[in-house]
């Protein structure tokens, strides 16, 4: 065995598949797929092939030509709650290999909503969310961001229904007898009520960002390149579309900066409330929360940082989640160049602040184990899931931006088209780009201590904090609540919510009780419409102690079931001495809500609670 994914059983030493080929049956009243992977691999091979696999059902490896059984094992006996099994298969020559499955209502890429979940109550909706390690309970596969494979699926669903995917649409068409193979009976296959949507991957991507949705799904065109899809009906798709009406701009400053947008299509799919992310960069078709619907642009923020990933991230990839800085620190710099671009330097400011506030609270989350505030940490073991941060984002993006002070931007901007035509289509973990980053940038680590920001805990001494006018101003005016005085109307007058978020970040984690009061009865943040206002207020309610908010702490929790907001909220109410009332908040509150989160959130919420039961 030659691993080297800490999070994937995958083996070095043999080949990666090139191409999967997909059938799935989509069974909503089982919550189940039934489904076949048809892998091929770059030549034939003789020896043992070892895939991920998790909480999957029936798995048989065949021949492809002759449908026999191919010799196979799983290891461990007993599945490992974050890896699951490797299952390994015999094979003599071959270069292709066929696998047919079942999902199981545990597999946790997957969240099947009943009618009464969905905004129309209509229908059923399925989605996925594959990253960090969850592809391997959809199908098995090399579940590693170092494996980029291509793939062609073919999706039965109720014809009611439609679907999207991150690839090309083919066609919408009945189903035909024996394609399904040995993976599915023609009886079920070819039902009257099934239809058959066919898509096509034909540009290599690592297995996190297979993707799709289906469901009652509408659709409207906002730029030659973008159509927004939702769930939820018309008023969701208008709301949508004016949000992201500047798109085209974005994709086309995005291109300005860092070369050919790649994909042909950057349309979006506007997902359920119970969405874990804010986003999630699947190419050609990115998902996005609800409540990145905010009704002034500033939503669109979210739509920058998931197009930047088109650039750093889905074109030249993390080889394993120990490099996932290389991912998310390029993509938060890329993403505040575009708002720079298209919404001005002090939006783009306000974006850095509320960042660099972020990162200092992750040094405060992680102080008893420093090690997760390393740009490169060591993760065996370790679920992705359970340490996902801020850092990677933060830490990543002042790294880069130290970069650009240093060399100045002209000089940065020509390095980074250079490393992302580089390497594009490539997986690379951190050793290749800092080799890159000496060769292109000669004498760099004498000015720039990179094994200290790279291997080094906390936060750098060169790291900086933002310089705007704005972002002094509001953190002056949150010095100011220290002494009881509370923001003028006139001087938060042109705020949106960013300008919000901010303040309310910069504030001591706990106030008197009836500041808090004060300051909601006049500028009403417990009602906001924008979630990361009301979530930050809520925050600060809860740690001062507020307990008339706890009515509406507990409605956020149940409406909402993106991370962002689930992670704070429950950490508040559980974290700290002498909280014994919200801690049976907390446990009654996810109760009642689980069914409602998606499996990552479930599981995250559930390492919270027990952390501080």
């Amino acid at each position: 065995m030659a691993p080297f994914d800490p999070h994937s059983f995958a083996d070095a030493s043999q080949p990666f598949a090139t191409h999967v080929s997909l059938t799935l049956y989509l069974d909503f009243a089982t919550s189940t797929i039934l489904g076949s992977a048809l892998l091929t691999l770059p030549s034939p091979h003789t020896g043992s092939l070892t895939l991920d696999t998790r909480s999957l059902s029936n798995l048989s490896p065949l021949d492809p030509l002759s449908l026999s059984p191919l010799p196979f094992s799983f290891s461990p006996s007993n599945p490992d709650p974050v890896l699951g099994q490797s299952l390994t298969v015999s094979l003599s020559s071959h270069s292709s290999l066929l696998l047919t499955f079942s999902t199981t209502p545990a597999s946790s890429a997957l969240q099947w909503l009943s009618p009464a979940q969905t905004s129309s109550r209509s229908h059923p909706f399925v989605f996925t969310q594959c990253q960090s390690i969850h592809a391997r309970s959809i199908f098995p596969c090399q579940d590693t961001p170092a494996a980029r494979i291509c793939f062609s699926a073919k999706l039965n669903l109720p014809r009611p229904l439609s679907a999207v995917m991150a690839a090309a649409h083919l066609a919408r068409r009945d189903p035909a007898p024996g394609e399904a193979g040995p993976a599915c009976p023609d009886a079920l296959w070819c039902a009257q009520d099934r239809v058959v949507e066919e898509f096509a991957m034909n540009q290599p991507i690592p297995p996190y960002l297979f993707a799709f949705a289906a469901g009652d799904i509408g659709f409207g065109d906002v730029g030659p390149r973008t159509r927004v899809y939702a769930e939820g009906g018309t008023a969701v798709l208008d709301a949508a579309a004016r949000e992201f009406a500047g798109t085209e701009e974005m994709i086309r400053v995005g291109e300005a900066l860092f070369g050919p947008y790649e994909w042909e299509r950057f349309d979006l799919l506007v997902l359920p409330p119970s969405f874990p992310y804010g986003g999630m960069e699947n190419p050609r078709m990115v998902f996005l929360t609800p409540t990145v619907i905010k009704g002034d642009a500033s939503g669109a923020q979210v739509v920058a940082h998931e197009l930047a990933h088109s650039w750093t991230g889905n074109l030249i990839t993390n080889k394993t989640n120990e490099d996932f800085w290389l991912n998310e620190g390029f993509t938060t710099y890329a993403e505040r160049r575009i708002v720079e671009m298209v919404q001005g330097e002090e939006r783009a400011a306000l974006n850095t602040g509320i960042g660099w506030r972020g990162l200092n609270e992750e040094m405060e989350r992680f102080k008893d184990n420093m090690e997760f505030t390393k740009l490169k940490p060591k993760l065996a073991g370790i679920d992705p899931d359970d340490v996902y941060s801020q850092v990677p984002y933060e830490k990543g993006f002042q790294f880069l931006w130290r970069m650009e002070r240093q060399i100045g931007r002209p000089a940065f901007d020509e390095f980074l088209k250079k490393y992302i035509s580089t390497f594009k289509f490539q997986s690379i973990d951190t050793e290749t780009f800092l080799e890159f980053l000496r060769a292109n940038v000669p004498g760099i680590e004498n000015q720039i201590d990179l094994k200290l920001w790279v291997e080094g805990t906390g936060i750098p001494p060169d790291a900086m904090e933002p310089v705007s006018t704005i972002y002094t101003k509001i953190v002056s005016l949150a010095k100011d609540f220290n002494a009881g005085r509370m923001p003028r109307e006139d001087e938060v007058a042109d705020w949106h919510g960013q300008e919000w978020e901010l303040y309310l970040e910069n504030l001591p984690k706990a106030v008197e009780a009836s500041q808090v009061a004060a300051l909601d009865a006049r500028y009403r943040l417990a009602e906001s419409r924008d979630w990361e206002v009301k979530v930050a207020f809520l925050q600060l309610a809860i740690s001062s102690g507020c307990k008339e908010y706890f009515g509406e702490v507990e409605k956020t929790l149940k409406q909402v079931g993106r991370m962002k907001y689930l992670r704070p909220l429950y950490t508040a109410l559980v974290q700290g001495t002498g909280r014994d009332e919200e801690k049976m908040l907390a446990k009654r509150i996810f109760a009642e809500a689980h069914d409602g989160y998606h499996p990552i959130a479930q599981g995250v919420v559930e390492s919270i609670l027990a952390k501080h039961s």
